[in-house]
């Protein structure tokens, strides 16, 4: 199909490209044994995403989404929200999307740790995020890289906020809440 019978081709290029890449890092993600078979459904939604995208043509001329990749897409998200030990950020697809819609990628919320250590950690983290999800010219000249730096940190921030949550629980930590 040429680029004139498919309008906006590359962006629904980038947009799978962007799924299959998340897919292999889903296969490629070390975790407990229980979550592999989570991790595999994540990176199936995602494939069937990709497809979706592939042989979608939108009508007339304007971007929109496809249902089908879309449902892929909300069956991916809802896994990681269920099973957080697979350290897929919450909204994780945003990155799928961001090619087709004008919505913001994700920004991290306060975990207010009562460790200073872990503070300072949280913040490393949040900066990170916020430079690659800004850096338009290393999501342009080296997507692939850019997108595995971007999972990568938000593995890393699922990991923190479990770590936070069970620290500020423990009963030494508790009337020091911020």
């Amino acid at each position: 199909m040429t680029a004139t019978a498919r309008p906006h081709a590359a962006r629904y290029a980038t947009a799978a490209a962007r799924a299959r890449l998340i897919a292999e890092i889903a296969l490629d993600r070390w975790a407990p044994g229980t979550a592999t078979p989570i991790l595999r459904r994540i990176a199936d939604h995602l494939t069937d995403a990709a497809d979706q995208f592939d042989a979608h043509t939108p009508l007339g001329g304007v971007v929109d989404l496809p249902s089908e990749a879309c449902a892929a897409l909300w069956e991916a998200d809802h896994l990681a929200e269920q099973f957080p030990y697979t350290r897929f950020a919450q909204d994780f697809t945003s990155y799928v999307l961001a090619p087709l819609s004008e919505r913001p990628l994700p920004d991290t919320a306060p975990l207010r740790p009562v460790s200073p250590a872990m503070a300072r950690t949280e913040s490393a983290l949040a900066h990170t995020i916020y430079v690659l999800n800004t850096d338009t010219a290393h999501q342009t000249e080296q997507p692939a890289a850019w997108l595995r730096e971007v999972m990568e940190a938000w593995r890393r921030w699922v990991q923190l906020s479990e770590l936070v949550r069970i620290d500020n629980a423990r009963p030494c930590n508790r009337h020091a809440r911020p």
